[in-house]
Order: C-alpha cells, then structure tokens, then sequence
C-alpha cells in the first residue's frame, strides 16, 4: 500500500513535465503552418505584380516595334508562336509531371477544336498586333476591353444565352465608356479602330463557336497543351499573310539597314517575353484558379492604358477620360460578376459530389453491417453444432 502511494503521485508529475513539450510542439506546427501561409501569399503577390508587369510590358513592347524599328507585325507574331512551342516543348521534356502531363487527343472534337484555336489565335492577336501600327496604345487597350461585349452577343446570336441583370448592366457601362473614350479621342484612326475591333469579334467568335462545335464534349487541354499542338498550324496562317502584305521586303530592308544582330535581338525579346508570360500565368492559374486570374484583365487593361500616356505621344480630353474610368470599372465589375457565378456553379458541383460521396459512403456501411450481422448469427449456431 505504501508502494503504491508513493507511486500514484509520480505519474502526473510524468504527465506534468510531457506536457510543456507537447505544447511546444503544437506551437512550431501552428507556426509552420501560418510561415507557409505567408510564404504561399507571397508567392502569389508576387505571381501575380509579375503577369501584370509582362502584360503591360509586353504591350508597350509591341506597340514600340510595330511603331518604328520592325514594323512587321504578322510576321513577328509568327515568330512568338515558334518560340512558345520550342518552350512548351522544353517544358515537356524537363518538367515533373505534378506541373504538366501533355494531354493525348483521342477524339475528332478534340481535334477540331484544337484547329480553331490556331484561326482564333491569327483573327484576335494577328490583327491586334496588326492594329498597333494605325492606333495608340490606349485606344488599342480601351477597343479591346469591349470583349465582354462582342463575346455576350455572339453567344446570344449562336447559343441563345442571356446574361444575368448585374451582368447586363455593366456591360451596358461598359459599352457606354468605350463609345465615350473612342469618340472623343484626338488620336482616333478609323483603320486602326476597324482592325483592332475586327481583333475582339473574332476572339468572341473563336471563343464562342469552339464551344458550339464542341457540344457536351469535355476536353481539358492545358496552356502547354495548346503551345503544343496549336502554335506550328497557326504558322500556315500567319506566314502567307506577313507574305502578302509585304513584310517581308520590309524585313529586308531593315536587316539591310540595321544589321542581323538588333533584328533578331528584337525577335528573340518579343518570343522570350511571349513564354514566359504563358509560363507564369499557368503557374499563377495553378496556383489559384483561372477564375480569379480573369478579374485581373481590368486592372491589366487600366494599367497598360495609364502608362502608355507616359511612353508614347498620346492626346486625350476630359471626355475620354471619363470614358475610359467608366470602361474599366465596369469593366472590373463585369469580371467580378463573372467570377462570383462561376464559384457558384463550383460550390454547386462540389455539393452534389458530397451528397454522392456520403450516399456511397453510408451504403457501404450498410452493407458492412449486413455482413457483420449474419456473422453473428451463424456463428453461435456452429458453436452448437
């Protein structure tokens, strides 16, 4: 008995000096955790400042060239294209599979899509590049933020989808701010305004007849997928275009002129900038969701704007200025709302996927307990027997 009181008391003592180490150890998780919570929005801000900052950057970029000292468009879009599959395919090779798998195409739809994408690609960024040499920066940024437009009326026209009233209205704002900021603009130029809006229609209608053609197919093709498979069959295209539009002679005469060495210095620093741009927006949309990564598209198109007015000659006037506040904030509001409906439908599926897993999840149990169930009866009766 003695023993045993002497004993009983050293075991919360034990339990005492374990505890403070316990404590501790939960402490350097939580800490851990919360480090890596910081270190991943970190990661993602920066992410983030970097595919803005090689989206304006790659803007004023080309409208630079295109301006002055290689005004080839087509055919240094060409050029991009070559560069982005030479990079998809080093990422290929080189990265682990977690980051990409190249997907196989099996299915004609699959492939038929894949084939719009290199004529969607030449209609919206061929003539986009293409209206860089007929119109400032600005306009070029303040025509193309009207895609939210051109894409809700053609999928109307084809589709029959309606918009959602908060929807309606700011696209209403938003074609409100872009007639504002057009119309009254010193630097307005009716061929490079035709081009340039040319551009946004055939992005709407790539975006919205790839989606029509495709039907209830689903084909999940990464970004490096598409580098892939669709940049050398949009070469067909651009090339026989920069061809008969005689940029060739023109390219030519500039290495002529200028010499091997800046040419293709030009060429390699618009290719670089068109991979890796593709490379840290997948990285970010890996990171976070592609829903999120489309909110940014107002703040991208407002910045390139701002600072093409301290690089470039550019005129304003204080109607286009409020055009252009108004454009890009219902521009914003546009893909928020966007943004706020898709998170809904994924809410909505990831319920239904939960009901589905506990349904299977209690029949499964079901049937466990059934089997259970005629274990115990059968098994007095052998011990009877």
């Amino acid at each position: 008995l003695l023993s045993s009181r002497t004993a009983s008391p050293q075991i919360p003592q034990a339990a005492s000096r374990q505890l403070p180490h316990r404590t501790m150890g939960k402490d350097n998780q939580v800490a851990k955790k919360d480090n890596a919570g910081c270190f991943y929005t970190l990661a993602v801000i920066a992410l983030l400042v970097v595919c803005c900052g090689e989206s304006v950057g790659f803007s004023v970029f080309n409208k630079y060239i295109f301006s002055g000292p290689l005004q080839v468009p087509i055919f240094v879009t060409a050029t991009h294209q070559l560069f982005c599959f030479m990079g998809a395919c080093m990422i290929w090779a080189a990265s682990p599979r977690s980051f990409y798998t190249r997907t196989k195409i099996d299915s004609p739809a699959a492939w038929t899509k894949i084939m719009l994408i290199p004529l969607m690609f030449c209609m919206n960024i061929g003539m986009n590049n293409l209206s860089l040499q007929f119109t400032t920066l600005a306009l070029n940024q303040l025509i193309r933020s009207f895609s939210p437009v051109a894409i809700a009326l053609t999928s109307f026209l084809i589709e029959g989808k309606t918009q959602s009233l908060p929807k309606a209205l700011s696209l209403t704002a938003l074609v409100g701010g872009v007639i504002m900021g057009v119309s009254s603009s010193p630097d307005f130029e009716l061929l490079g305004f035709l081009i340039c809006a040319g551009s946004v229609f055939g992005q709407a209608m790539g975006i919205v007849m790839t989606a029509f053609v495709m039907g209830g197919t689903s084909v999940k093709l990464h970004v490096f997928d598409v580098l892939l498979y669709a940049t050398l069959p949009s070469l067909v295209i651009l090339l026989p275009w920069s061809y008969a539009m005689g940029e060739f002679d023109v390219l030519r005469n500039e290495i002529a002129s200028e010499g091997y060495g800046p040419v293709l210095g030009l060429i390699c620093a618009g290719g670089s900038l068109a991979f890796t741009y593709n490379l840290f927006c997948t990285i970010f949309i890996k990171m976070t969701s592609s829903v999120y990564y489309g909110v940014t598209g107002g703040f991208r198109c407002a910045l390139a704007i701002v600072i093409s007015f301290f690089i470039f000659p550019q005129k304003i006037t204080v109607m286009g200025i409020a055009g252009i506040v108004v454009a890009m904030s219902a521009f914003v509001a546009n893909s928020f709302f966007t943004m706020r409906e898709k998170l809904a439908a994924q809410k909505k599926i990831t319920a239904s996927d939960d009901v589905e897993n506990r349904a299977a999840e209690k029949e499964r149990l079901l049937e466990a307990d059934d089997r259970d169930t005629d274990y115990e009866v059968t098994k007095p009766q052998k011990i009877l027997k």
